[in-house]
């Protein structure tokens, strides 16, 4: 029979499978579409509003005609306003002026076309913006003045209102990957402020604008060549739709994983449309959970303090937002009492309301009904709030690890014409800063759902960070930090694993300084494939506890290479699965000039990199597929 600790873990492990298994989103996109309601070869414009886009069963919420407005679909760009929920729909076709309609589709309830849309532009200036998109400050921002032989533009933010230029910096665009034109193609913009856009045609090119906010001169790096020629990309659910058509009967898109950097196969595009111009609402929320204080009270109570972080991560108004912790089912309902909750101070600016009948076990909602959290906007902080939740534990057991989550949740829309959107998410382990480890948007995919522990005896070791990194394809290593002094800590187990669930110890170290906080540890003899680690600390008393887990990645690259280690200070080394005479390798500095060109003559590259300057580099691997550019830091 099973001790109660494996019981506990077991049934983590089961609630993480569930969770991957579940339909459940932290993120719920709808696509918005310019272009046409059929892919016939119909050039009637109009915009459509798509929820569920990427899976098997698309349901279309509206489809609003232009035909009034625009005498077909050809230089028409469509962005959305996070600002003000509206959607903007530009006409650019006669070169010498910007037309712009300001259109309101409903949100944040209703999604739909509106109720009538002037023949007449709201705006119309003479600023000629090449592709436009808000971000999640309401800021507008375009391409202007590309120069195909040095790769450079101009990316400016401009007035909607007034057509004037803001600001505007010089966007460089890697060499060897110069895209033929700006005119063709879509940008878009994360909500937490990553650019992505799709430029050119024969082939059109993928690219990620980055230094674009804080800096006067932005960088393009090149991410991926696009099989197809593709006019549109939009943010869906934590990939990039990259949509495109052949102005007959072929209209398509192509799915790009923000994560894992791979382009998806050729897909039909959604409910017949055709696709010109797209954008998308991005509903999404996240929360985490840590434990602050554990005060034992006598050999089986303790008081316990958590925080819990909730946020607003998409770029619309979270509708109904709900925070729930049942207590009840990690510690029994009977053993848990003195529930107490209140708002972090200063970080509740938006003034929700906590709901006075919380106990943690029959009532398990901490906000009162019907609050709703706006999307983050310029520096406001009311985008997130942070709740105290405290309670005295009873009936502890000696070596269980009691595992607890929070839930937050909410919702854009109503379900009128099936145009309801929710999300939700359970708690990751950690402060705000682990809500979205890997950035990419999505609060609730692996490694981004773990329980907050708690194991009777002194408050745990807090780690402050855990990093891994390659040091070559044979070995890997672990710094992690912790705060001191560590009170009754015995040792640090290292452990590892390539599928996030069976975990090995690679070895432990002792803990002869309560006051020493740095550590690193050597993984030999690595193997190929995923590769996860995570630190157990372990007390005198055997309690122990687990700082947050990091991944690595030990394989060739999706172009069949591994490059490391990066940043470089000495040799950076390039090792490819199989090799031709074909295979070229490229160095160029932040400026676009060649700097380093060699073919692959054995299995592995390496290039010197001891007299380069501190800086950007990218690295253009060619071959007789495709062709691969990774950014490189130098650092000595």
């Amino acid at each position: 029979m099973p001790s109660r600790k494996n019981i506990f873990v077991i049934t983590f492990l089961f609630a993480v499978l569930l969770s991957l298994s579940s339909n459940i989103k932290a993120q719920n996109s709808v696509l918005i579409n310019f272009g046409s309601n059929t892919c016939s070869g119909s050039y009637d414009a109009s915009f459509s509003l798509i929820k569920n886009p990427l899976t098997s069963t698309p349901i279309l919420l509206c489809n609003c005609d232009l035909s009034n407005q625009l005498v077909d679909y050809f230089n028409v760009f469509v962005a959305y306003n996070p600002k003000n929920n509206k959607v903007y729909i530009a006409d650019i076709r006669n070169g010498i002026e910007t037309k712009i309609w300001v259109l309101d589709v409903g949100l944040p309830g209703d999604m739909q076309c509106p109720s009538s849309i002037p023949v007449n532009p709201t705006y119309s200036y003479s600023y000629i913006s090449n592709n436009f998109e808000f971000d999640n400050n309401g800021d507008l921002w375009s391409f202007s003045n590309y120069n195909p032989s040095t790769g450079q533009c101009n990316l400016d933010k401009f007035d909607v209102n007034t057509g004037e230029v803001l600001n505007t910096r010089v966007l460089q665009f890697p060499g060897g990957n110069y895209p033929n034109t700006i005119e063709s193609g879509d940008l878009c913009i994360l909500p937490n402020g990553r650019m992505f856009a799709t430029l050119g045609y024969g082939p059109s090119r993928l690219f990620e604008i980055t230094n674009y906010s804080t800096s006067t001169n932005a960088s393009a790096n090149f991410l991926s060549y696009i099989p197809k020629d593709c006019y549109g990309i939009a943010y869906i659910n934590g990939v990039l739709e990259i949509a495109g058509n052949d102005f007959f009967q072929g209209c398509y898109y192509f799915d790009y994983n923000i994560s894992s950097g791979r382009l998806g196969a050729e897909k039909a595009f959604q409910v017949g449309n055709s696709p010109i111009d797209n954008t998308s609402v991005t509903p999404a929320i996240g929360c985490t959970k840590q434990l602050l204080n554990a005060t034992q009270i006598n050999s089986n109570t303790y008081d316990l303090t958590y925080e819990i972080h909730l946020e607003n991560m998409g770029n619309m108004i979270m509708n109904h937002t709900d925070l729930k912790d049942d207590l009840g089912i990690v510690f029994g309902a009977n053993n848990v009492s003195n529930v107490h909750t209140s708002f972090v101070s200063g970080a509740n600016a938006n003034g929700f309301t906590l709901n006075p009948n919380y106990n943690g076990t029959t009532v398990t909602s901490i906000l009162n009904p019907n609050q709703d959290l706006p999307n983050k906007i310029f520096n406001n902080p009311n985008y997130f709030f942070k709740v105290l939740l405290q309670c005295r534990v009873t009936n502890l057991q000696s070596g269980v690890v009691y595992l607890n989550s929070a839930t937050c949740k909410g919702d854009v829309g109503s379900n009128t014409n099936f145009s309801l959107v929710e999300v939700t998410d359970s708690s990751n382990n950690g402060d705000y800063t682990v809500v979205d480890p890997n950035k990419n948007g999505i609060s609730n995919e692996p490694l981004e759902n773990i329980p907050t522990p708690f194991t009777m005896g002194a408050l745990p070791v807090k780690f402050i960070s855990i990093t891994a990194k390659l040091i070559t394809d044979k070995s890997s290593k672990l710094n992690w930090k912790v705060a001191t002094p560590m009170i009754n800590a015995a040792l640090f187990s290292i452990e590892f694993s390539q599928n996030a669930l069976n975990w090995n110890s690679l070895g432990t170290l002792m803990i002869s300084d309560y006051n020493k906080g740095d550590y690193e540890f050597i993984h030999s003899a690595i193997p190929v494939g995923n590769l996860f680690y995570r630190i157990k600390q372990i007390d005198i008393d055997g309690s122990f506890i687990y700082s947050k887990i990091v991944f690595l990645q030990n394989a060739l690259g999706e172009n069949n290479y591994l490059i490391y280690p990066n940043p470089s200070s000495a040799v950076l080394t390039i090792a490819a699965g199989t090799i031709t005479e074909k295979v070229q390798v490229k160095l160029y500095d932040a400026l676009g000039r060649l700097i380093w060109n060699q073919f692959f003559r054995n299995p592995v590259v390496k290039i010197n990199t001891t007299q380069l300057p501190d800086g950007s580099y990218f690295l253009n691997i060619i071959d007789e597929k495709n062709s691969l550019m990774k950014k490189i830091i130098i650092k000595h």
